[in-house]
């Protein structure tokens, strides 16, 4: 195989971050290697040509992509792929994440024994840098500021204690094999793509339908990251050599009523949109922000988007006619829009 500086194994790259960052990665100089249980993607997101596009994200024709169909729960079939490979960077982005069951599911606890045994792999092939993804669900949620390496560790699902007990191996592990090793905490995101039932496209929906849209925990406070940037920034991490846990986050939380507030008022349908104040919870805290000063200062980066140009972008994403039809119908296809 002809060798490569820059060779990465993207695991999860149909997903919904996964398929933002290989364009990033391309940008990079990244030959780049795109790994899902069938290979490419289902078509709703391809493009053609060597530039990748904002608005089709994911990137099937490149002269430095290639896709690999793979089981990363399949040892010997992982194990083979990287041997032939030879990747020199590693982005694992794949996991179980079907909405709202992620939380509980058992499947978490067979991710992460695939995770460690995918990173042992690229430990056994001479890899040498790699970057997984967390999330603030590791955060001991009484705390209203994340702050890696201190703020404790205290995860509340099993969700959260199998992504953190991963961390912990896998940087044991990877110091010990001589990789070098970082942790990408993901805090609240959104973007083009996910599922309709997450709280931004829950707000976006039914107002552009002319329906009713209800923001039911108003004076909580989050840190929303377009997906584009979350993807960008997993790159940047990637192609530098911070290790250990950098938050992934914008820094600049907003309450989600206030979110909820400027999508309808940007619609013109605020008279559609109740904003209630429900009351906190160990799992559903009425703060949770990032401390961002790792990510600018050490990996050097910062966002393209505002919360305001993200939400903006995403709103113009949808069709509207679309929109109205799959809530009529909701056994009918869900739209997932394109960015503008």
């Amino acid at each position: 195989m002809e060798t490569h500086d820059k060779r990465v194994l993207v695991t999860g790259a149909n997903g919904f971050i996964g398929r933002w960052a290989i364009p990033a990665l391309l940008q990079r100089g990244f030959e780049v290697h795109a790994v899902g249980r069938k290979g490419v993607d289902d078509g709703r997101w391809t493009v053609d040509g060597d530039q990748p596009m904002v608005d089709s994200p994911l990137t099937t024709h490149h002269s430095s992509l290639t896709w690999h169909a793979c089981d990363l729960f399949d040892r010997d079939q992982t194990a083979a792929l990287i041997r032939t490979l030879r990747p020199t960077h590693l982005l694992h982005f794949a996991w179980y994440a079907e909405h709202q069951k992620f939380w509980t599911s058992p499947l978490n606890v067979d991710w992460a024994a695939a995770s460690l045994q995918l990173l042992r792999s690229f430990a056994d092939a001479g890899g040498g840098r790699a970057v997984f993804a967390g999330t603030c669900a590791e955060y001991d949620w009484s705390h209203e500021v994340c702050i890696e390496r201190q703020t404790p560790t205290r995860p509340q699902t099993i969700y959260g204690v199998c992504k953190n007990s991963l961390r912990e191996v896998a940087e044991r592990f990877a110091e010990q094999a001589e990789i070098s090793f970082a942790w990408g905490r993901i805090f609240l995101l959104f973007g083009p793509g996910e599922h309709p039932d997450r709280f931004v496209p829950s707000i976006i929906r039914p107002l552009l339908a002319g329906l009713p849209a209800a923001c039911r925990a108003g004076l909580h406070v989050r840190d929303f990251l377009h997906v584009a940037d979350v993807a960008d920034a997993f790159a940047s991490l990637l192609d530098g050599n911070v290790i250990g846990p950098v938050n992934i986050a914008s820094g600049e939380a907003r309450s989600l009523g206030r979110v909820a507030e400027y999508i309808a008022e940007r619609l013109g349908r605020r008279d559609l949109l109740t904003v209630q104040s429900a009351p906190a919870s160990p799992d559903n805290p009425i703060t949770l922000r990032a401390e961002v000063k790792r990510l600018r200062s050490e990996v050097g980066w910062m966002p393209r988007f505002s919360l305001a140009a993200g939400l903006d972008q995403l709103m113009s994403s949808f069709d509207t006619s679309a929109v109205k039809s799959e809530i009529q119908n909701p056994k009918s296809k869900i739209h997932f829009p394109r960015a503008a």
